[in-house]
């Protein structure tokens, strides 16, 4: 399976949100780093709530604000939106390159739900869930056998943090 194959498809962000939640979008990457851009976001949020580009724009935000819990529950939902559109098993753990690459499934989606389990990993492993940190990073690295997704160089710092607990 290619997961860099970049044929022609529509990417997650070509189907634009209302003109509305575009304009809060823009406005609240204006206001990075104020109250005002989280009160924009939610205010998308409200208005498109599985749309991929406001979950995005929302974990990012919830990320570099260090909020990892509610990063890590904007990731599952925007997994769960991408989980429905391509039909996917509802628990990651049944997936396989094979299911991934068979039918006529979007490469660009499939590598976005890899990337929002690759985001879901580093969360846990911030929050000190190493186990399941684990656990994602190498059906993740099962599935991309290429190290596309960049999995085992996380699982390398994860089995580090992991190393040090132990040594304590």
């Amino acid at each position: 399976m290619d997961l860099l194959s970049f044929d022609a498809e529509p990417l997650f962000f070509d189907s634009p949100p209302t003109d509305e939640v575009a304009q809060l979008l823009e406005k609240a990457a204006q206001n990075y780093g104020n109250e005002q851009a989280e009160t924009d976001l939610q205010r998308a949020y409200h208005l498109a709530p599985d749309h991929l580009m406001v979950l995005v724009a929302l974990f990012r935000h919830y990320v570099y604000q260090q909020r990892f819990l509610e990063a890590l529950a904007i990731s599952q939902q925007a997994r769960e939106v991408i989980r429905r559109s391509l039909d996917l098993p509802h628990d990651w753990r049944n997936l396989s390159e094979a299911y991934l690459s068979g039918g006529d499934k979007s490469m660009v989606m499939v590598r976005c739900y890899l990337f929002c389990l690759k985001g879901e990993a580093y969360l846990y492993a911030r929050l000190g869930e190493l186990e399941k940190a684990t656990a994602i990073l190498e059906k993740i690295i099962e599935i991309d056998g290429q190290d596309h997704l960049g999995a085992v160089a996380l699982l390398a710092v994860v089995n580090g943090q992991e190393h040090m607990q132990t040594s304590l």
